[in-house]
């Protein structure tokens, strides 16, 4: 049964994709068109950026059909649509209208955040450091810190949503992380919830990469940040045997990026840290191991180009899940691991800076022109 919820959930999410891509281009008004101009923008033409729908469709279809046989996972995906509500609905205003304040999007975000704190409980309740789990036993200090990961995480999988399939991609693997440490602690609720939530993403996914039909849009990247963080809350809550960190590393990659862009903004840029920029780890990675100005200069190759990228983050972003669901129990191996990780992402962030990227990981193109 739950092959077929899945199934339904996949060719729902791609039917939507499709028939908004095929209204988008046939309308004279393209309600919901991408920005085509900007420091972040690196697609070719108009494109329709409301692949949130479609995802929104498939998640709602995956939680009907669900009741019947698992109506324990019904209750929580209900309740998980409900509480996304405000963030979802307020970047689809943003996806229509481009008129929706980055902070109002914030508050958004801390609204949805606290409706599924308050319906469940869930949040940062423990995490498997001393100091840390003391400061929670303070009052309102598990709300704050929970409002702080979930909408630092939602505002996160925005920011690496810049290329065809990066961040669809990017949520699917992680997504499968946190479906594989379910099923290390045996939890069939978020295993399905995690499996319906990675293949509603994948639906869009097909029509998104490589050739970028659709693109996420705000509403989409806030509508499953906020399904990705409240799964990997739900399960060490929902298990003691799981630490914390596990997935908090399943996802490290967009906290990396997140993180790193506002440390570079305020300290190194001298910028707002909401100001927006071309430095991200996946757009140096476009200009530095993948484009060729010289070379690469027709539409067809610059979308060729574009849908590369994701195939370098990608493996960024596995390599994390793969150790999460390894060493699932062990807080300080988790720690270790992400602490590696991030000095990675920063190395790595340098030779690009430096253009002293390793050669092998360039294309064909950017090799030509070194």
């Amino acid at each position: 049964m739950e092959l077929a919820i899945n199934w339904t959930v996949l060719l729902l999410s791609l039917l939507v994709a499709v028939t908004v891509t095929g209204f988008f281009a046939l309308s004279k008004v393209q309600f919901g068109s991408d920005k085509d101009a900007g420091v972040q923008k690196f697609h070719t033409k108009p494109t329709s950026r409301l692949g949130g729908v479609g995802i929104s469709m498939g998640l709602a279809s995956g939680v009907w059909f669900s009741q019947t046989y698992y109506p324990h996972d019904a209750l929580l995906g209900v309740w998980l649509l409900v509480a996304s509500l405000p963030v979802f609905l307020g970047g689809l205003v943003e996806d229509l209208t481009h008129k929706v304040t980055p902070r109002m999007r914030l508050c958004l975000a801390c609204l949805s955040s606290s409706a599924v704190y308050a319906l469940f409980h869930l949040g940062v309740t423990r995490t498997d450091i001393a100091v840390l789990d003391w400061l929670l036993t303070f009052p309102g200090v598990a709300l704050v810190l929970t409002l702080l990961v979930v909408a630092g995480f939602i505002n996160s999988v925005n920011i690496i949503d810049g290329f065809h399939g990066l961040a669809s991609g990017t949520v699917i693997i992680m997504l499968l992380g946190l479906a594989s440490l379910a099923m290390r602690v045996d939890d069939g609720v978020v295993f399905r919830l995690s499996l319906i939530t990675a293949v509603a993403t994948l639906g869009f996914a097909i029509w998104n990469w490589p050739f970028g039909k659709i693109f996420l849009g705000d509403g989409g990247a806030y509508l499953l940040g906020l399904w990705v963080v409240e799964l990997g809350l739900l399960l060490p809550h929902r298990s003691q045997a799981i630490s914390p960190m596990a997935p908090v590393l399943v996802g490290v990659y967009p906290l990396l990026e997140t993180l790193y862009s506002m440390y570079r903004r305020k300290f190194v840029r001298a910028h707002p840290i909401n100001h927006p920029d071309a430095l991200h780890l996946h757009t140096l990675i476009y200009r530095r191991l993948i484009l060729n100005p010289a070379l690469d200069i027709s539409d067809q190759s610059k979308n060729r180009a574009n849908a590369q990228v994701a195939l370098i983050v990608w493996g960024f972003a596995a390599t994390p899940a793969v150790l999460a669901v390894y060493f699932y129990e062990q807080t300080n191996m988790l720690l270790a691991f992400i602490g590696l990780l991030a000095l990675a992402y920063v190395y790595f962030y340098g030779l690009l800076i430096k253009f002293k990227a390793p050669v092998f990981l360039m294309s064909e193109s950017r090799r030509a022109g070194r």
